[in-house]
């Protein structure tokens, strides 16, 4: 074989396997590309989920706001009557307790009792933790009030010699009396406890309902930020 027939040879060897690298490549690109094009409507689907995800969430956090203003509006309402007549009639003007009369006593244990029950009782374990406490607490000062304030005007409206009474010892009845006259001034105390823990309901009440309206913000951002 002539020289130049070798070199025809070699040069068409090397177009030859050239060209099968570059089939080699554009298959492999080709492939990439279909996989990329493949995987368009999969990524949409992702991202048009995770939206949803988003604007469901946001749903769900903006009906606990609504619902947890709805009820705080309405405890509120209901507490600051009663709560402001008591302390005016256990406190002087200088917020130093006073001891309380037997009518304002029952007028206050009538009030006191069985108040904001739907939501201290009724819906009991249906909010967020910190809440739920201060209800518990709440729950049980307006029930110590209510005792005390039974005992603070007791007998000043009963009579030893009432047919429903006459079987109390005279020793016992010397205790009520002296238990009456200890509740009057007690009283002022039951009150400020009740007091300080509504005020403690209060505040983690705001605490919970700043906390939805950050996550929602945050929410509204992430969906308006385009992705």
């Amino acid at each position: 074989m002539s020289i130049c027939s070798q070199i025809d040879s070699c040069v068409l060897a090397t177009a030859c396997a050239v060209l099968s690298e570059f089939q080699t490549l554009f298959t492999g690109f080709a492939a990439i590309g279909v996989a990329i094009v493949a995987g368009i409507p999969v990524w949409r689907q992702l991202k048009d989920s995770n939206l949803q995800t988003r604007i469901s969430h946001r749903e769900t956090l903006q009906n606990l706001l609504r619902d947890a203003l709805r009820r705080h509006e309405r405890v509120d309402s209901e507490m600051k009557k009663p709560l402001s007549m008591a302390i005016d009639v256990t406190s002087d003007p200088e917020g130093q307790p006073i001891e309380i009369e037997p009518e304002d006593a029952n007028g206050i244990e009538n009030m006191f009792s069985g108040l904001i029950s739907w939501y201290l009782v009724v819906l009991k374990d249906t909010e967020q933790g910190d809440i739920e406490a201060a209800k518990t607490i709440l729950k049980d000062a307006l029930e110590k009030a209510v005792e005390t304030l039974g005992d603070a005007h007791w007998a000043d409206h009963n009579y030893q010699d009432d047919p429903d009474h006459v079987d109390i010892p005279a020793a016992e009845w010397a205790k009520i009396v002296d238990r009456c006259a200890e509740a009057k001034i007690e009283a002022s105390a039951r009150v400020g406890e009740v007091d300080t823990a509504y005020r403690a309901l209060q505040e983690v009440q705001r605490n919970w309902v700043r906390s939805l309206r950050a996550q929602i913000a945050r929410l509204d951002t992430e969906i308006a930020s385009p992705r």
